[in-house]
Parts: C-alpha cells; sequence; structure tokens
C-alpha cells in the first residue's frame, strides 16, 4: 500500500524510483542523528536538486513525515485475517515500540511542539502521520462492526483517538513509561467499552 496519500504538486510526475529514494534520504539523516534534516541535506542525500524537491513536496517536515511513514509502515499494516481487537492492538504496539526504541520518537516529539508554531508541519503532521495510521485503525474498527465483533452504533472516530492519544500523551509529556504491556492494557480497556459477548 503506498503510503504517498497526498494531491500531487504541479510539475513532472515523479518517479517510484525517485520517489522512493528521497524517501529514503530523508528516513535515513533524520534516524541517524534523531535531527531534522534540510531540504538541501536530503537533496544531496537521495542525488536529486532541492528545487524538484520544492515540486513535489512543500517542506522538509513533509519530505520527512512520508519518508517516515515509509520507513516504518508496516507498523500500520495488519492483516484481515487477524481479529479485530488483535489488528487494533498489534497496532498501538507498534507504535509505542517505535515511539520507544528508535529515533522516531525523538523526532515526533520535536515535529509536534514545532507544529503549535508552525502550520506546514501541523499539516504535514495530520497528513502524512496522523491520518493514514487512524486510517488503518479505523478499517479495522469498521470490519468489527461489520463482522459483529464490536457494538453497533459504536463512535469509531473517538475509538480510533482512544487507542493513540495515551501513546503520544506519554510521548510528549513523559510522565509515564511507554510500557511493554501498554498496548495490551489500552486495548483491555478500550474494548471493555466496544467489544460485544
Amino acid at each position: 500500500m503506498s503510503s504517498n496519500s497526498r494531491t500531487p504538486r504541479p510539475g513532472r510526475p515523479r518517479s517510484q524510483e525517485r520517489r522512493l529514494a528521497v524517501l529514503r534520504a530523508a528516513a535515513d539523516l533524520a534516524l541517524e542523528d534523531a535531527a531534522l534534516p534540510t531540504m538541501d541535506a536530503i537533496a544531496a542525500r537521495a542525488g536529486v536538486s532541492r528545487t524538484t524537491l520544492y515540486k513535489w513536496w512543500p517542506s522538509a517536515p513533509a519530505v520527512l513525515l512520508e519518508g517516515l511513514l515509509e520507513h516504518f509502515h508496516e507498523s500500520i499494516e495488519f492483516d484481515d485475517t487477524l481479529p479485530v481487537r488483535d489488528a487494533l492492538t498489534g497496532q498501538v504496539d507498534a507504535l509505542v515500540h517505535l515511539l520507544r526504541d528508535t529515533a522516531a520518537g525523538t523526532l515526533l516529539r520535536r515535529l509536534m511542539a514545532a507544529s503549535s508554531s508552525d502550520r506546514a508541519v501541523a499539516e504535514a503532521m495530520l497528513d502524512t502521520w496522523l491520518h493514514p495510521r487512524r486510517e488503518h485503525a479505523l478499517h479495522h474498527l469498521r470490519r468489527g462492526l461489520a463482522d459483529g465483533s464490536v457494538r453497533a452504533g459504536t463512535d469509531v472516530e473517538l475509538v480510533a483517538d482512544a487507542l493513540f492519544a495515551p501513546v503520544y500523551h506519554r510521548l510528549v509529556w513523559a510522565h509515564a513509561p511507554l510500557e511493554d504491556d501498554l498496548a495490551a492494557r489500552i486495548g483491555a480497556l478500550v474494548w471493555a467499552g466496544i467489544g460485544t459477548p
């Protein structure tokens, strides 16, 4: 599944090979030292011009977030053969480990802080990081409504927020750790309110 859900910017169409080279460059640079790379650095690593990057992406955070999503795409892709509860818990658990055990946690914390004063960063966070994860969770919740494992009438949008909010809350405030069993505990709490007997 492609992680590039944004509307293409004007100009020559991106080749998939060049697109992936840019996304790899952005993710690799950021994960090497947990710092936000510049457009110049991304362009140099990917072997493309800075002008080309700006034709395809509006900002360095947009490139980086799409690169991180591409790099960690398996953290949101759980097969429909899994029971709905297992797929949702697996997605939350993958996010916990991604944010705790890789440099992505530090990067996301910095981007979230920057998003409060920079609209471009906020839009990139929503469009390229949060929305794709929520859409995968909503897919499984709707699957649960269809197969009867999720109670009819459940507000799936609110449930998706409830699943991920504790993880991001702990990431930002560091008031409590991102424990190995956090996803299971969140899942148990949420499922008690939405699951059918």
